[in-house]
C-alpha cells in the first residue's frame, strides 16, 4: 500500500480480495445508500446465485465510504467434485438460455405495480409507526429487485458463448465484430434519447426558444422559458416526459443524488448538447444502423456456417439465448437500478422531512448521513443525530478528495466459475489490463472498434453534459443508461471503468463509435483539451497534443 492509499488497510490487515465498484460507485456513498441498496443488492445477488447454483455470495463493504465487493464462495455451497462443476455448468446454461424469456413474461411486468405504489404513496400523512413498516417494505422491494437483476447476470453467460462461437467459427479480423450480434434492439434508453431528441427538435423549430438555450445556464433556463408561451408549451411537455423517464439520476446506488424530475436542469443540459447536432444524430437513425449492422453480420455468420448444419443450428441457438442481452441489460437498469433507486429516495426524504420537523436532524436530505438501523431507532425513540450527520459529512468531503486504491487484500484462490468470469472480465473488468510504459499512452480494453482523434473532454457527471460538442471525446469514469444521450455528440469514448459487455462498452458500439474502457486512469492523465487519439480496435488511448 503506497502513501497516497494511507488510511485504508494494507493486505494482511484485511482478508480476501476486494475491489473498488468505480463502474457503479465511482464516489463515496452515504450510508443510507450503503445499508440500504447495496446490502439489499448483497442479499438479492446471493440469493439468486444460489438459486441457479453458484456457490459465490456477493460481500460488500463500505471503506472510508467507498464500496468494496468480492464474490466469494460461501461456506456449504461449494462444488464437491469436477462431476459437480460439469453438472453446473450445464444448468447454468439451460438456465441462462430462458432469461430473456423470464424477463419479458415473468419479471418485468412484476415491477410497475411495485414501483407505482411507491410513487404515489403519501408518506407525509404516516405515523412513525407507519412509516417505520413502510421502509421494512421498501427494503424487501429492494431485495426482490436485486434478486431479479441477481438473476438476469446471467444474460452474459450466453452473450459470452456467442460471440466465443462467433470468433472460433468466423474468425474475424476484428475479434470485438462479434458483439455487434446483439445490438440493434429497442428498449428504454433508446426511448429516452428519442424523447430528448423530440424535445430538441421542438427547441429548434422556434428560434425564440434556440436562443434562450443557446449558451445558457441550464439552471437558469427554467425560469426563462416559463416568461414565454412557447417556453411553456415546451416545459409542459417535459414535465410529461420527465413523470415517465425522469425517475433517473448519475449513479445506481447513491439515493442522495437528485433525481431528473427533481432537478431538471440534468435532461436540459443534455438537451442543450442536442441543438447542436443535425438529424444524422437522430436516435432512431442510431437504432436503424445498428439493426442493420446486427443483419449483416447474422448473414455473414450463416455463410460462413452454410456446409454445416450442426454449427449452423448451434449458432441459431446463442443468437435465440443471446438475443435479449441488450434488452436485458438496459431495461432492468430503467426499473430496478434507477427507478427502484429513486423511489426509495423518495420514501427517505419524506422520512426525513419529518425527522427534521421533529428535530433529530437539520434539513430532510441528513437523513442519508444515517445508518438503516439509526433511522430505525430514530423513527421509534426519536433523538438527536445532528452531531453524527456533521462528522459524516465532513468525513466524506475529506475522503472525496482521495481517489482509492482498485484492489484491497490478495485473492487467496482462484475461482473457476463461468458465472464470476462474465460478470467479473466481461462486464465490470475487474481482471488487470496491463499498463504502458509509454506516458503519453493509455492501454484499456477495447470496446468498439475504430480510431479517431478528437479534443478530450472530461465528463465527470451529467451536470457537465453540454461542455460536449459534437465531435470532442468523452473521457468519463463509467456511463449508465442515463448517460446514453451524450453518445450522439460524441465520436468516441475512454471510461476508467468497465469491461467488454459493461454499459459504456455496449452502448458504443451500439452507436459504431471507437471506446477504450477498462482504463483505470483515463480521467486522472487526461485533461479537457488535449488532443487525443482512441483507437478502439487495440484497446489504447494517445495523448496526442497537451
Amino acid at each position: 500500500m503506497t502513501a497516497e492509499h494511507a488510511g485504508f488497510p494494507t493486505p494482511d490487515q484485511i482478508e480476501g480480495a476486494w475491489d473498488w465498484d468505480k463502474i457503479h460507485a465511482p464516489r463515496p456513498l452515504t450510508p443510507l445508500a450503503f445499508d440500504s441498496i447495496v446490502m439489499s443488492m448483497s442479499q438479492g445477488f446471493t440469493q439468486a446465485q444460489h438459486e441457479f447454483g453458484s456457490p459465490l455470495a456477493l460481500k460488500c463493504r463500505l471503506v472510508n465510504y467507498y464500496f468494496y465487493a468480492t464474490f466469494a464462495p460461501e461456506e456449504g455451497y461449494k462444488h464437491a467434485d469436477a462431476a459437480d462443476v460439469e453438472r453446473y455448468v450445464a444448468e447454468l446454461d439451460r438456465l441462462a438460455a430462458q432469461i430473456g424469456d423470464r424477463w419479458v413474461k415473468e419479471w418485468e411486468p412484476s415491477l410497475p405495480p411495485l414501483l407505482l405504489k411507491s410513487r404515489t404513496a403519501d408518506y407525509r400523512s404516516m405515523s412513525n409507526e407507519q412509516l417505520l413498516e413502510a421502509l421494512e417494505e421498501q427494503l424487501q422491494n429492494l431485495i426482490y429487485f436485486w434478486n431479479i437483476h441477481g438473476w438476469i447476470n446471467l444474460s452474459l453467460v450466453p452473450a459470452t458463448a456467442l460471440t466465443e462461437f462467433y470468433n472460433a467459427e468466423v474468425q474475424p479480423e476484428d475479434k470485438n465484430e462479434a458483439w455487434q450480434l446483439m445490438q440493434g434492439v429497442e428498449t428504454k434508453s433508446v426511448e429516452v434519447s428519442k424523447g430528448l431528441w423530440r424535445l430538441s427538435r421542438f427547441i429548434k423549430s422556434h428560434p425564440l426558444l434556440a436562443r434562450i438555450f443557446e449558451g445558457g445556464d441550464p439552471h437558469h433556463i427554467i425560469a426563462a422559458l416559463e416568461r414565454v408561451s412557447e417556453g411553456r408549451a415546451f416545459l409542459d411537455d417535459l414535465h410529461v416526459f420527465l413523470d415517465e423517464y425522469g425517475w433517473r439520476s448519475d449513479g445506481i446506488y447513491e439515493i442522495a443524488d437528485a433525481t431528473w424530475r427533481e432537478e431538471p436542469s440534468i435532461p436540459l443540459n443534455t438537451i442543450q448538447g442536442y441543438l447542436g447536432l443535425d438529424e444524422h444524430s437522430n436516435p432512431a437513425l442510431s437504432l436503424a444502423q445498428a439493426t442493420a449492422r446486427r443483419q449483416q453480420l447474422v448473414e455473414k455468420a450463416k455463410a460462413a456456417l452454410a456446409g454445416d448444419a450442426a454449427k449452423l443450428k448451434r449458432f441459431d441457438e446463442l443468437m435465440e439465448a443471446a438475443k435479449y442481452n441488450l434488452r436485458v441489460t438496459e431495461d432492468h437498469s430503467f426499473w430496478i437500478d434507477q427507478m427502484g433507486t429513486a423511489v426509495f429516495r423518495r420514501f427517505c426524504l419524506e422520512v426525513g422531512h419529518k425527522l427534521a420537523q421533529d428535530g433529530v436532524i437539520e434539513k430532510p436530505e441528513d437523513v442519508f448521513l444515517l445508518r438503516r438501523d439509526e433511522l430505525r431507532s430514530v423513527l421509534k425513540d426519536g433523538g438527536d443525530m445532528k452531531p453524527t450527520v456533521k462528522r459524516r459529512a465532513e468525513e466524506m468531503s475529506q475522503w472525496a478528495k482521495v481517489v482509492p486504491p482498485f484492489h484491497l487484500g490478495h485473492r487467496t484462490e482462484e475461482v473457476n466459475d463461468p458465472f464470476f468470469i462474465a460478470m467479473v472480465d466481461k462486464m465490470l473488468g475487474l481482471l488487470p489490463v496491463e499498463p504502458s510504459t509509454d506516458p503519453d499512452v493509455i492501454s484499456g480494453v477495447p470496446a468498439s472498434p475504430g480510431s479517431v482523434q478528437g479534443t478530450a473532454k472530461v465528463v465527470r457527471s451529467l451536470n457537465e453534459a453540454s461542455k460536449l460538442q459534437p465531435g470532442d471525446i468523452m473521457v468519463c469514469e463509467m456511463t449508465v443508461p442515463t448517460w446514453v444521450p451524450l453518445f450522439s455528440t460524441v465520436k468516441a469514448v475512454v471510461a476508467d471503468s468497465g469491461g467488454i459487455l459493461s454499459h459504456c462498452a455496449i452502448v458504443a458500439r451500439e452507436f459504431r463509435l471507437p471506446a477504450v474502457v477498462g482504463t483505470q486512469v483515463g480521467t486522472e492523465k487526461i485533461k479537457d483539451g488535449m488532443l487525443v487519439t482512441v483507437d478502439g480496435t487495440k484497446g489504447l488511448v494517445r495523448i496526442d497534443s497537451r
